[in-house]
């Protein structure tokens, strides 16, 4: 392919290089809620977490909801709501990485997510916890 065929030359004469269509993951489109029962399925806690530590910490995951269009994640986690913009990175047949700028710090980070039905998740804390997020149907 020659460099040329991706550029055009406007009136002007100097090349106007085009980008590319943002990538659109398919699957992440729609709205999605915290699923606590899923996320501790398979959760562990470290030796010595007292019963009443456990069930505040797990009183934290069930209430945010995601929902995801084709440039803006928007969440709300009981009335607190964020949009923020994002880009597909990369994807495969599992998963999806997506570029974003956290809301409250400015800062950009890559987030990997996992897909496995009607469900996704993302690692937390180092991997040391999974949460899962479940569809919403359309009108729930």
């Amino acid at each position: 392919m020659d460099h040329r065929d991706s550029l055009t030359l406007p009136a002007e004469g100097k090349p106007v290089v085009k980008k590319p269509a943002p990538k659109v993951d398919p699957r992440l489109l729609g709205t999605w809620r915290s699923d606590r029962r899923r996320t501790f399925r398979h959760f562990k806690p470290k030796a010595g977490c007292s019963p009443r530590s456990l069930r505040l910490f797990k009183g934290l995951f069930g209430k945010l909801v995601i929902r995801w269009d084709r440039r803006t994640c928007h969440t709300d986690l009981d009335g607190f709501c964020q949009a923020v913009r994002y880009e597909v990175v990369a994807s495969d047949a599992v998963s999806v990485v997506v570029r974003l700028r956290e809301g409250l710090t400015g800062e950009e980070r890559l987030q990997h997510i996992h897909f496995d039905g009607d469900h996704y998740w993302v690692a937390l804390g180092g991997g040391s916890l999974c949460e899962f997020f479940r569809r919403v149907p359309p009108g729930e």
